[in-house]
């Protein structure tokens, strides 16, 4: 019976931390990390990747940003929607989303 209750107490464990880092605040801290799953993806810092991959299937993979930025995109549609993002201090604009998802893969700029 003790071994029991031990494991339900080391599954009700386990599965509180992988809710606990799905759902987490990350830090600020700059710390980038490039990521391969349908395109090049670059996230801020290892806590930003894996929340991101907490509901992701399949899941994203770490990578080298030469290797991941092989799969930055081009070009982005003409839809002007304009959006901005910060960048150490600066606030930087852009024509649409897809733009500055470009910036960022080619660039490693992480916006706040």
């Amino acid at each position: 019976m003790k071994s029991v209750l031990a494991i339900c107490c080391l599954v009700t464990l386990a599965f509180s931390h992988v809710g606990a880092s799905c759902s987490a605040d990350c830090p600020d801290t700059e710390d980038v990390v490039w990521a391969l799953g349908g395109g090049c993806n670059v996230f801020r810092n290892k806590c930003y990747f894996e929340k991101e991959n907490c509901h992701r299937k399949p899941a994203l993979t770490i990578t080298t940003k030469e290797e991941c930025q092989k799969y930055c995109a081009d070009i982005c549609p003409t839809v002007y929607s304009p959006t901005s993002g910060v960048y150490n201090g600066q606030t930087r604009n852009f024509g649409n989303e897809c733009e500055k998802s470009v910036h960022t893969c080619k660039t490693g700029e992480t916006f706040l």
